[in-house]
């Protein structure tokens, strides 16, 4: 009997100790072993000894400490490796033309004292004859750059061997010497005019009258700012009136004529640049950036491909060949 009684006080004492040490949580295994050890149903045997103490410390230790760490990170591990994997994914909506745009300036003989830029810039009218009739012997179809501009943005369907002509700065040459050439080809170009030195009847430049006669006859008239200036860092008014401006004043000038496309005047531009184009109606603009592969995700970052004064015609189909080949 005194032994039954001392039994049972050590197993009081001890379910006591165990709820001290709970600090108050229900869930707290502590607790929860104090409450088993507490039950009023005790276990069916007579044979109560000091080694029941160890055996129920052991067991519930082992099973509440060591489990909800191992699950907590083994489920985190999954989760971060799936992150990174949504890029490969290729853009459904991406289109891609891989067509050369051809940027010549000047179609003409330089004078006697040209600089080396000059020379550069223009191209003899008897090499742009061949260099057309080349174009035509080997399949080239010309379109305008909006007709690119379209193809890019709204899948309009190109003809096979498509290439774009684009004339900067507009000299009067492209009406006197380039012109001619293209009808007598049946070809077709894109003319980019800077709209005060047409305005102003500047010497050496295109006038209202011959821009509207070569609208006429199919060719696409783009805008190359009002007076050429460096567009990189300049207020969004002031680009405003470079871009929307000088496409107002063309529209103004040319009945029937709509501007779509730009060329940034000597390839210098930013982010306001492209922003207030967008704003501004365009379509499309152009850079000096030498390239064949055309996409409306870049599409106001179109390439070129550039026409040296000083180029052969075996030059010309090197390069136009290299760059229609190489796919960049």
């Amino acid at each position: 009997m005194m032994s039954k009684f001392l039994t049972l006080a050590l197993r009081a004492a001890f379910v006591v100790g165990l709820a001290s040490l709970a600090v108050g949580s229900a869930d707290s295994p502590v607790v929860q072993i104090a409450a088993l050890l507490n039950s009023p149903t005790p276990t069916p045997t007579n044979t109560f000894t000091p080694t029941r103490v160890p055996t129920f410390t052991a067991t519930p230790t082992n099973t509440f400490t060591s489990t909800p760490t191992l699950t907590l990170t083994l489920t985190a591990i999954p989760t971060r490796t799936r992150t990174p994997t949504p890029t490969p994914t290729i853009n459904p909506n991406l289109r891609v033309a891989r067509v050369p745009v051809l940027m010549y300036h000047s179609i003409s003989i330089p004078p006697p004292d040209a600089d080396a830029v000059r020379l550069d810039l223009s191209v003899l009218p008897q090499a742009f004859d061949e260099q057309m009739a080349f174009l035509i012997y080997n399949g080239y179809r010309t379109i305008r750059a909006a007709d690119l501009a379209e193809s890019l943005l709204f899948g309009a369907p190109l003809p096979e061997k498509a290439i774009v002509l684009t004339f900067d700065d507009g000299y009067a040459d492209a009406y006197e010497t380039a012109f001619p050439i293209l009808k007598k080809y049946g070809m077709t170009a894109t003319f980019y005019v800077i709209t005060q030195f047409v305005e102003t009847k500047k010497s050496g430049y295109l006038t209202w009258q011959q821009l509207q006669e070569m609208a006429n006859a199919g060719m696409e008239i783009g805008s190359h700012s009002v007076d050429h200036p460096d567009l990189r860092g300049k207020t969004i008014a002031y680009q405003n009136t470079q871009l929307a401006g000088s496409k107002q004043m063309i529209e103004a000038r040319l009945p029937g004529v709509t501007v779509k496309t730009f060329c940034y005047p000597s390839g210098r531009y930013d982010l306001t640049t492209i922003a207030v184009l967008r704003l501004s109606g365009y379509l499309s603009a152009f850079t000096e950036i030498q390239g064949v592969r055309q996409t409306n995700e870049d599409i106001f970052e179109m390439r070129r491909v550039r026409v040296r004064g000083s180029y052969t015609l075996t030059d010309y189909a090197y390069w136009l060949n290299w760059f229609t080949t190489s796919g960049r």
